[in-house]
């Protein structure tokens, strides 16, 4: 059990004086501590290896549990025995591995275990029970088990490791492993994402084990169902503390990296087995199952990774410990055997991240607190409780004691009950009987010889060796003198200001009747906290009056003492105890309150004490304080006079989306009726509507997205694939388009979806929607996206078409766009698959004419409103960038076009009134251009069928004109005359 030890001594400690059994040291190895602290350690007769847990009962004594069934039970001072045996099955981690105690176990007797069990047909089971302890005082067995819920085990590790008891015992929080097998992929661990099914969670139930009604996925007409009972999913193997200001904290050990501890948020999921900590697991990360799984981040990551875990959390609410560890959270981690410490405050945020606190401390395998706080964990190596006590607080104890005397023998009985100790310590008792004579123990005896006075000191020693002492003197031949109070009622109990009024007699066998002298004490004992005794008042008389405490915690001590005429006193002792309301402070979203005097927000007060009550300004989850429910006070701090009966308060809290929405009635329309809860994943959190969503993160504060952005979103996979929405929808810049933009998710980048009626909705992001905002978005060239982004056929690309346009890119080109007649001249031409991928977007040609888009299979295509679109690739386009692009040759007027006879390749090219020719021919590696008159005498005799074939040059200047050497021959052009002429050679 890792929830606060207090909650169940909430009402002994006001009279009952706890401690704990010490032995010498366990461990072989010291332990590593600040400076002051130290360790004491109890017994728990568990087996070595065999403890798994520990739970302290009210009078202080302490139960644990072995794995192999064994409950045992150590009182105060005294030696552990055990209780009871308990059917379990053990193999592998499984076994006995939780016990928790109920509030009210001081009338009630219920405990509750959590153990893995073999089934009459032999069928492994996980198995939570609620059970009675035997004895009136000592519990001496289990008895009346009833089973609060069960389910079938799938593997021998990681069934039910936690239970926790809320301070009203109305709720039980049970940590339920993923069950899982330690197979790199065990498909079975995905159940912990599954509110459906009880592993892998934290299930939150009553003591019938049927859900809680304001648990996140709760039904009315199917309250024994998992998701009824699930309060947190995602889990592998985990540990729940309930802090005592509100709230619970989760820790989870890791599979390969370093262990989780989680705020625990109702609804949320943590995300195991897809996610581990901030990164994606191996092997789970590739399933499909996890494929559109967003993680949720952990509040811290602690640990060595791949340690064997750690064992659960409790928060630090004493006073004893030094200030920088006060409000403290106290991890244990097994593997390590350390301590680490961390601190958040009500808001969440860290005020100390996480740091080791101390070390060498065995194998921890539970962690809980001692009744005045301090941090104590379950060591399974040595079998022991190790006690954490600040040594310089620790308070000295208050020696005490009564002397009853018998004349007739001269025997003196001594009793100590009297004396007690502020931390709840264990004390030992020496007598000096002021003859030489010496004992111990807490009542002795003693016969005095010849002598008619002397005097009697009492020493009591606390575990820490601290003492004190008292004397008294003793007339062993004469009775000394008595006093009897005469108290209220039995069972009276006190409100804060209610009188307490007490008669008292006295005698002495010579002196008659003798004055009582009254000496009033207010002893404060706050849960998880130490006692603080205060002089009140003093008086004397027959009778003593006053009011009860007004500060609630407190009981009041009121001692009678006579002393006769030999100085022999007689001391009589009534504590009063407060009329005592449970006083429940919550909120409608987790939250932390403070209550003063004290600091727990769900707990036993005085009947009529004053208390101040602080809520936080924001809540766990980010939720801000909107109003007290009962009062509508706005003002997060109150004070309240407590009633007789139970009280509870609530503080209404908006989250930002709640805000939004509660504040905006046109908003409310649009997107309709919430459905589910507000949702927690990083980096923020959203609330599904009937007509949209709202999300919200700091970056973007609160969005919507609704209608046909949102089906899209939804059926993309929402904020998973594309992040929040960075703006609500907003009116298109052209038209009648609407657009939602996005802050990207973890494969996006930034994204749009934009809608128009003709092309419905379609998403771009990433660098392809860079290039189109780049590009003025919808109101520049491109137009808006008219396709969702899709991978191309080969897988290398990815693309989006717009409005007569398009945008394609890869990795090793990035993104361009291609738009008009050139993009229908690639499309024609089978896009990416014949042509490559643009380099460049559609581009003016310098002379201004022309536009033109590069591709990256060593390809162009070029335009203009004369000749239209065409493609130019390979040789010839190296020979056409070679002669300097349409500056050299013109604009091709034709795409590149094998030869009649299939020996080659061409494009004809136009500049001005001329035209031109590049050729290439098949099996060389490269292409010629044949200009003007030239081409024009080459044309008329053929070609490349003529007697002079290809050209293997292209044109060059000769001192009469211009000359184009083919295979076979030449063409030259006279520049003077005009002559052209064809050679053979």
């Amino acid at each position: 059990m890792r929830s606060r030890r207090s909650i169940a001594a909430a009402t002994a400690v006001l009279t009952a004086l706890g401690g704990i059994a010490v032995t010498a040291p366990v461990a072989e190895a010291a332990p590593v501590l600040p400076s002051g602290f130290v360790v004491t350690d109890t017994p728990t007769g568990q087996q070595s290896g065999e403890l798994t847990d520990a739970a302290y009962l009210p009078d202080g004594g302490v139960l644990t549990t072995g794995r192999k069934g064994s409950i045992r039970w150590t009182p105060n001072g005294g030696e552990p025995s055990e209780i009871a045996s308990i059917p379990v099955y053990s193999g592998g981690s499984l076994g006995l591995t939780s016990i928790a105690v109920a509030p009210d176990y001081a009338t009630s007797r219920t405990i509750y275990t959590a153990r893995a069990l073999t089934t009459g047909n032999g069928d492994r089971v996980f198995r939570v029970s609620k059970w009675q302890t035997q004895g009136t005082e000592a519990p001496t067995a289990l008895i009346g088990e009833s089973v609060v819920l069960e389910f079938p085990a799938n593997s021998d590790s990681r069934g039910i490791q936690d239970l926790a008891v809320d301070p009203t015992g109305r709720a039980l929080w049970i940590a339920v492993g993923d069950n899982a097998t330690d197979d790199t992929v065990d498909r079975f661990a995905l159940r912990a994402l599954d509110p459906n099914q009880p592993t892998g969670k934290i299930l939150r139930v009553d003591p019938s084990g049927l859900g809680i009604a304001d648990n996140p996925f709760y039904d009315t007409t199917e309250r024994a169902s998992w998701r009824s009972r699930t309060y947190l999913s995602g889990l592998r193997d985990p540990r729940v503390a309930l802090d005592p200001r509100g709230g619970a904290l989760v820790t989870d050990t890791g599979r390969a990296v370093l262990h989780e501890v989680n705020i625990a948020l109702p609804g949320q999921s943590a995300k195991w087995p897809c996610w581990e900590g901030n990164s994606k697991t191996p092997g789970y990360q590739d399933l499909p199952e996890c494929a559109g799984v967003t993680n949720t981040a952990p509040k811290y990551e602690i640990g060595q990774s791949g340690s064997i875990g750690v064992s659960g959390s409790v928060r630090y609410s004493g006073d004893s410990y030094p200030e920088a560890y006060r409000e403290s959270h106290f991890v244990a981690e097994k593997g390590a055997g350390t301590l680490s410490t961390f601190r958040f405050n009500s808001s969440a945020e860290t005020v100390a991240s996480p740091a080791l606190f101390a070390s060498t401390l065995g194998s921890p395998v539970s962690i809980t607190t001692a009744p005045n706080g301090d941090v104590v964990v379950a060591d399974a190596d040595s079998s022991a409780l190790r006690r954490l006590t600040y040594r310089p607080a620790d308070k000295a104890p208050v020696a005490d004691f009564t002397a009853t005397i018998d004349p007739g023998t001269r025997t003196v009985s001594f009793d100590a009950s009297l004396s007690t100790d502020p931390d709840f310590d264990h004390l030992t008792y020496q007598w000096d009987f002021g003859d030489g004579g010496t004992g111990s123990g807490r009542t002795a005896e003693h016969t005095y010889g010849a002598g008619d006075m002397t005097t009697a000191t009492l020493t009591v020693k606390d575990i820490h060796g601290v003492v004190s002492s008292s004397s008294q003197t003793i007339t062993p031949g004469l009775a000394g003198p008595t006093v009897t109070l005469i108290p209220p009622r039995e069972g009276t109990v006190f409100s804060s200001r209610d009188t307490v009024e007490l008669l008292a007699e006295s005698d002495d066998p010579i002196d008659g009747p003798i004055t009582v002298a009254w000496r009033a004490e207010q002893r404060r004992c706050p849960a998880d906290s130490s006692c603080t005794t205060t002089l009140v008042r003093h008086g004397s008389g027959s009778t003593f009056k006053l009011d009860f405490p007004e500060e609630t915690d407190s009981s009041l001590v009121l001692t009678g003492t006579v002393t006769n005429g030999r100085n022999v006193v007689a001391k009589a002792r009534y504590v009063a105890q407060p009329r005592l309301a449970r006083l429940t402070v919550l909120g409608s979203h987790p939250a932390q309150f403070t209550v003063e005097p004290g600091r727990s927000a769900n707990r036993l007060v005085t009947a009529g004490s004053p208390l101040k009550l602080s809520a936080p300004h924001t809540a766990l989850d980010g939720a801000g304080f909107r109003r007290w429910a009962d009062s509508l006070g706005t003002n997060t701090q109150r004070e309240i006079r407590m009633p007789a009966a139970e009280l509870t308060l609530r503080a209404d809290y908006l989250s930002p989306i709640e805000k939004r929405y509660a504040e905006e009635p046109a908003l409310r329309t649009t997107l309709g009726a919430a459905v589910g809860r507000e949702v927690v994943e990083s980096p923020g959190s959203w609330q599904a509507y009937a007509n949209g969503r709202l999300y919200w993160t700091r970056q973007t504060g609160v969005t919507a997205v609704y209608g046909r952005i949102h089906d899209k979103y939804i059926a993309l996979g929402a904020h998973a694939f594309l992040g929040a929405p960075e703006v609500d929808e907003f009116p298109g810049k052209v038209g009648n388009g609407r657009f939602s933009h996005f802050v990207g998710g973890p494969t996006t980048g930034a994204g749009t979806i934009y809608w128009t009626p003709d092309s419905g909705a379609a998403v771009v992001y990433g660098p392809i929607r860079e290039k189109w905002i780049e590009t003025g978005a919808e109101a520049g060239v491109l137009g808006h996206p008219t396709t969702d982004q899709a991978a191309t056929p080969d897988g290398i690309g990815r693309y989006n078409h717009f409005v007569n346009s398009s945008i394609y890119w890869t990795a090793e080109t990035g993104a361009h766009f291609v738009l008009g007649a050139i993009r229908e001249k690639w499309k024609a031409l089978g896009w990416e698959r014949y042509f490559g991928y643009p380099t460049t977007d559609e581009t003016g040609a310098p002379d201004g004419v022309g536009r033109y888009n590069h591709f990256s299979q060593v390809g162009s295509i070029h335009w203009t409103p004369s000749t239209g679109a065409h493609e130019v690739h390979g040789w010839i386009r190296e020979r056409w960038a070679a002669v300097g692009w349409e500056a050299g040759v013109g604009y091709p007027v034709t795409d590149e076009t094998w030869t009649p006879n299939g020996t080659g390749k061409y494009n004809h090219f136009r500049k001005g009134n001329e035209e031109h020719s590049i050729y290439w021919r098949f099996g060389t590696s490269a292409a010629f251009d044949v200009r003007g008159a030239i081409r024009n005498r080459w044309r008329q005799l053929g070609w490349e069928t003529s007697y002079l074939g290809f050209p293997i040059s292209g044109e060059y200047n000769t001192p009469t004109g211009k000359r184009s050497d083919f295979q076979n021959g030449y063409i030259t052009y006279n520049g003077a005359t005009g002559a052209i002429e064809d050679r053979r050679y």
